[in-house]
């Protein structure tokens, strides 16, 4: 019997138990930026369902980008929106200033948020509840509130999903009894410029347009509806220029609308990368009968609800009516060598696909948007799955322990088919020198083998003869 048993105790033992627990990453994340009939404006909101979207953002209206993305990816199944309301330098709240007894300002009624909608809000004033209190009565279609025992002094408490309130400048009076009155001067702010998509941060530090996007964790991004160069580019600016931290991205661009296969396809020439795809044509959705939208939002979708490894190609696209272009076969070859990813119908099984995979990159390594994005997923995971080594001794345990953690994920990886297979993870004194170790350097080499599409399936018929087995 080892001597640490010869009598009683409670001994504690502190030792590494093996691999971490390794949450998995999601990159189902859509960032839609664009321009909205109601809701916040340069915020990152998230929204699961069309209801949500509706109740959130009001409905589509001619001029507005953002609706027409969001359901395209809605209608994919996709649930995890995070969408960026913009507008541009006239979009402004409908207000109405209520009056005193003296007929001098008392209250500045607002709507909740920009839009031409809050120009059918309707607010009328009463008595309050309280001695020299009053109450508004908000009216918004169907549907009515009252804020009651107001005062000058508490209106920042008043709650209310329409209206917000503040005390005019110099006020001194409660406002007066009035019957229901309209606010006006709300603007949608429809005429949004790419500067407004781009966005900035100001001053103090806010950010607007794809800057939001920057704080917010999402695997696909687009500014709904554009198709300009100076968007493209920012889009891919973005989504290169994304950390480990942020969350890796792969950005969906449009092409202009009426574009033939012809004319679309020297637009690629000056676009390479492996974070964007150019999907291509516009369609008609189901929601809009006789109009037709850019397909970046079915695009995004169709990707957000399938796991990182699956190739788009040959996938269904759901909420189609018509395409604005019926691509033959040639205009397919000729559209996959411009690298642009094609949306056509499929004449003998009914419906909408994508043909081909493909993103903006010119290397055939990384060309393929499956691999880009299993590679995402893999780099955030194994990103997350080591944080717990940062600062630790660089010593030969560390060193194994690590190995062995990043087997352990890339083996679940693997087993559940997102990647084809793998080589043992070095990290060891073949890349971790003497010198590496002084200058506080950990190297780490994963070697994944990923899963690739069957795109080219060959069918061999042998025609065979009577009497053959």
């Amino acid at each position: 019997m080892a001597n640490q048993y010869i009598e009683p105790r409670i001994a504690i033992d502190e030792s590494d138990v093996g691999a971490r627990i390794q949450p998995e990453v999601s990159l189902s994340g859509i960032g839609i930026v664009g321009t909205f009939a109601k809701g916040p404006v340069n915020k990152a909101v998230s929204v699961q369902s069309d209801d949500q979207l509706k109740s959130l953002f009001g409905s589509d209206k001619t001029g507005l980008t953002g609706i027409k993305s969001a359901l395209g990816a809605l209608n994919q199944g996709a649930n995890d929106l995070k969408i960026v309301r913009i507008g541009s330098a006239s979009l402004k709240e409908a207000e109405r200033i209520l009056k005193d007894s003296t007929d001098a300002d008392s209250v500045k009624v607002r709507a909740a948020t920009p839009g031409t909608w809050g120009n059918e809000i309707k607010v009328a004033v009463a008595p309050g509840t309280l001695n020299d209190t009053f109450r508004i009565i908000v009216i918004c279609g169907s549907e009515s509130e009252t804020l009651d025992n107001l005062t000058l002094d508490n209106l920042h408490k008043a709650a209310s999903q329409y209206i917000t309130l503040e005390k005019a400048e110099s006020a001194g009076q409660i406002p007066q009894t009035i019957t229901a009155v309209p606010l006006a001067g709300g603007d949608d702010g429809a005429e949004a410029t790419d500067s407004d998509y781009i966005g900035a941060v100001d001053e103090y530090g806010s950010p607007s347009g794809l800057k939001v996007l920057e704080t917010v964790q999402v695997g696909l991004v687009l500014c709904a509806q554009q198709f300009g160069p100076t968007v493209q580019n920012a889009i891919i600016t973005h989504c290169v220029n994304a950390s480990l931290g942020q969350g890796l991205r792969v950005g969906i661009l449009n092409t202009g609308k009426g574009l033939t296969p012809g004319t679309v396809a020297p637009l690629t020439a000056s676009l390479d990368s492996a974070r964007a795809i150019l999907a291509y044509p516009w369609v008609e959705p189901k929601e809009a009968p006789g109009s037709y939208v850019a397909s970046d939002g079915y695009y995004a979708g169709l990707l957000a609800v399938r796991h990182s490894n699956e190739s788009p190609s040959n996938k269904p696209v759901l909420g189609i009516l018509s395409a604005e272009r019926n691509l033959t076969d040639a205009d397919v070859r000729d559209l996959t060598l411009a690298r642009i990813s094609s949306i056509t119908r499929m004449p003998r099984r009914g419906g909408f696909a994508v043909r081909n995979g493909l993103n903006l990159s010119a290397d055939a390594a990384w060309d393929q948007t499956c691999i880009r994005r299993a590679a995402d997923e893999l780099n955030m995971e194994a990103y997350d799955a080591i944080q717990w080594a940062i600062s630790e001794e660089n010593t030969p345990e560390l060193r194994a322990a690590v190995s062995a953690q990043l087997d352990s994920m890339l083996l679940v990886k693997k087993q559940k088919g997102r990647i084809y297979d793998f080589l043992a993870t070095i990290c060891n004194d073949t890349n971790n020198t003497g010198e590496t170790i002084a200058s506080r350097i950990l190297n780490v080499v994963i070697r994944p083998r990923f899963t690739y599409p069957a795109d080219y399936v060959n069918l061999y018929v042998q025609r065979q003869t009577g009497g053959e087995s």
